[in-house]
């Protein structure tokens, strides 16, 4: 069960709504990036800057920026349900309460500090 206020939670929903209309936003249009208008495709950075090399380190950082934007949207839609749940802002861990002050930094996170760290030390 969540601990905030309802005006907290209001608050944290209408954040990361915003958060989902930006990243999908930025997501739309780098998969737009194509030369037919309307075809789903990244640019040919090739035709852009004639060196090989070049463009295909422009095209890989490309698709890695893709895979960070599709994952932040995976954590937001993720944070969105547990909005929804009545779950949000609990640690999906050990069911600890999650800073407010962490979520202000990052609303879409799903562990408290301690076990985020101790994931990140594991990993």
């Amino acid at each position: 069960m969540s601990h905030f206020t309802d005006d907290d939670i209001v608050l944290f929903e209408s954040q990361l709504k915003y958060q989902r209309d930006v990243v999908s936003q930025a997501i739309e249009r780098r998969l737009h990036q194509g030369e037919q208008p309307g075809e789903l495709a990244l640019a040919n950075h090739y035709q852009e800057v004639r060196e090989q090399a070049e463009a295909d380190l422009v095209g890989d950082t490309d698709l890695a920026q893709l895979q960070i934007e599709l994952a932040e949207l995976a954590a937001i839609d993720d944070a969105l349900l547990r909005v929804g749940a009545g779950t949000y802002g609990c640690c999906g861990k050990c069911g600890a309460r999650i800073s407010l002050r962490r979520l202000r930094a990052q609303p879409a996170a799903r562990m408290c500090l301690p076990c985020q760290e101790a994931l990140e030390k594991y990993r």
